[in-house]
């Protein structure tokens, strides 16, 4: 069976943190396969890792390679928004990115070109509502979505 994901000598910084160590694992595709291990060992690091979610996160930095299809996922020429639609997660939690509530909602218009800047406010807004969030949050949108109690990052995520 061929290799769907190989990841060679791959390491992961937070800043001055090393979150991943020289990690080197193929899967194969068509098999399941299970990281396990204790909180804080950089599990979900390297599955953010693989469709590049991390990028939006400041101070970041990378070494080594992922690749699909014998593609690395780090290449310059890489379409993010094109890999993000090959290679998905699904959360346990709600996981808002560590920015503004607005800045949560219109990050996948804003990425995919959907609107133009005027429209944005009026598709943040109208999501909102449409979460049954709008009421609650319209005078905080610059607030951080981590600020956000749980159910309320529910229905923003």
């Amino acid at each position: 069976m061929t290799n769907k994901i190989e990841v060679r000598d791959f390491n992961f910084f937070y800043g001055s943190f090393q979150a991943l160590i020289d990690l080197n694992l193929s899967i194969k595709q068509n098999e399941i396969t299970a990281l396990i291990g204790p909180s804080g060992c950089g599990k979900s690091t390297f599955l953010r890792s693989i469709n590049r979610m991390n990028d939006t996160i400041k101070n970041v930095r990378t070494s080594g390679e992922i690749t699909i299809d014998g593609k690395n996922v780090y290449d310059l020429d890489v379409d993010v928004t094109e890999l993000r639609q090959r290679v998905g997660m699904v959360f346990q939690r709600p996981n808002p990115f560590p920015q503004s509530i607005y800045d949560n909602v219109a990050f996948g218009p804003r990425v995919l070109s959907m609107v133009g800047k005027g429209d944005l406010s009026q598709v943040v807004q109208q999501s909102l509502e449409s979460a049954g969030l709008w009421n609650e949050v319209k005078h905080r949108l610059r607030a951080s979505a981590l600020d956000l109690n749980p159910g309320q990052q529910q229905r923003l995520c």
